[in-house]
């Protein structure tokens, strides 16, 4: 069976916040279930294995950005140049799993082209973040979110006031956000998809 692809722009070394203490947790434990291969920001081009996984390390096209959104977009380029050669490398992948907003945009490029399901986990949305979508900026990274979150086959949240959050919120459908905590739990979801 072909690997599974994680991507996600916050994974140490860079620790932006909880997301990528979380992850560096989960990760190792979801590849010692199912095979997998991680696409992870970095500063310069790397591949190499840590911990059971196999981490595409994707350098910055551009240095620097005007803005969060023209940043999220650049940051999107590079992770899809990573994600693709992952995917070359290891002859496909059995689906695509993004951990952020950013990483989502990348992912939802990803999954369309190679014909791959796309699972999503949510941690925190623009509106649990800003309070209320009330700014340019604000409306910008909500409709990115809805975007993918719609187009998502699965989306995976940690509790059942996410869930209903994404169903009020964002107007996501009920049907296909599941609750997964662990790495068991993940594995369960994955197998739902991968029959």
């Amino acid at each position: 069976m072909k690997p599974i692809l994680h991507i996600t722009w916050e994974y140490p070394p860079f620790v932006v916040g909880a997301l990528s203490n979380f992850l560096h947790k989960l990760i190792p434990k979801l590849a010692q279930k199912y095979p997998l291969i991680l696409v992870i920001r970095g500063d310069f081009d790397e591949k190499y294995s840590s911990e059971g996984v196999t981490i595409y390390k994707v350098g910055p096209y551009a240095r620097i950005a005007p803005h969060i959104l023209s940043f999220a977009y650049m940051l999107s380029i590079d992770l899809t140049r990573g994600a693709s050669n992952a995917i070359h490398d290891h002859g496909g992948v059995s689906l695509i799993h993004s951990h952020d907003w950013i990483s989502s945009i990348s992912a939802l490029y990803l999954s369309h082209f190679f014909k791959s399901p796309l699972v999503i986990s949510v941690y925190s949305t623009e509106v649990k973040r800003a309070g209320s979508i009330s700014t340019l900026l604000n409306m910008g990274i909500f409709d990115l979110e809805k975007k993918c979150f719609e187009k998502a086959d699965i989306i995976i949240v940690e509790n059942y006031d996410m869930r209903m959050h994404l169903v009020r919120d964002y107007e996501i459908n009920n049907n296909k956000i599941f609750l997964a905590r662990n790495a068991e739990e993940i594995i369960n979801v994955y197998r739902r998809m991968l029959q």
